[in-house]
């Protein structure tokens, strides 16, 4: 009995909050003014947008101020002083005067045989240069021999080695290569027309 009647308070119970939320929720309806339940607005036709009045408004003319204060109507007419601008056919220049066009100026060329600041290589001007190239543990070296003058070509220290001091005469170049516990000394010279080079080596 007990479990019947139970069951009989909970169907109660359940129906009870049905019938409340169907009160809040018509009584929400009737507040938004019915615009739930609205149905959607149909578009018009080409037709009935055809059929529709149109009433012409003429457009009023363009008030534009003045200088000296107040309002002027503009129309489309154009004025004097515009059609006689637009009428001259001749470009006139400072004081009313009509300008002739400038004629371009021709730049002459310039002489093929002008002289450059660009210096000349003794080497490619040289009749028939003479190369030396010396290899040893502290560097590298090369040497060339042009018109009579002794040239340093490039000079590469070795391995753990740096350059360390050059001297340089017209017929004679010596070079040092020195590293933490040796020093290598090459030394060009030039004889006769050919290039002789030695190098020796010694305790830093």
């Amino acid at each position: 009995m007990t479990t019947l009647r139970q069951r009989l308070l909970l169907v109660a119970g359940w129906v009870f909050a049905a019938v409340g939320a169907g009160l809040v929720a018509s009584g929400a309806v009737a507040v938004a003014g019915g615009q739930v339940l609205d149905r959607p607005l149909r578009p018009l036709t080409a037709a009935e947008v055809a059929a529709l009045p149109v009433v012409e408004v003429e457009a009023p003319d363009a008030l534009e101020p003045h200088a000296s204060g107040g309002l002027g109507s503009t129309t489309g007419d154009s004025t004097s002083g515009s059609d006689d601008a637009d009428g001259s056919d001749e470009p006139s220049g400072a004081g009313g005067s009509t300008a002739s066009p400038r004629e371009p100026t021709e730049i002459p060329p310039e002489p093929s045989d002008a002289p450059t600041d660009e210096p000349v290589d003794p080497v490619l001007t040289a009749d028939s240069p003479d190369v030396a190239v010396v290899t040893t543990a502290g560097g590298r070296a090369s040497f060339v021999e042009a018109n009579g003058t002794l040239l340093l070509l490039w000079a590469t220290p070795g391995s753990g080695f740096a350059m360390s001091g050059r001297t340089e005469t017209p017929t004679s170049i010596g070079l040092a290569f020195s590293s933490a516990r040796e020093v290598w000394v090459i030394e060009a010279v030039l004889e006769d027309g050919s290039i002789v080079v030695t190098a020796t080596s010694g305790p830093l």
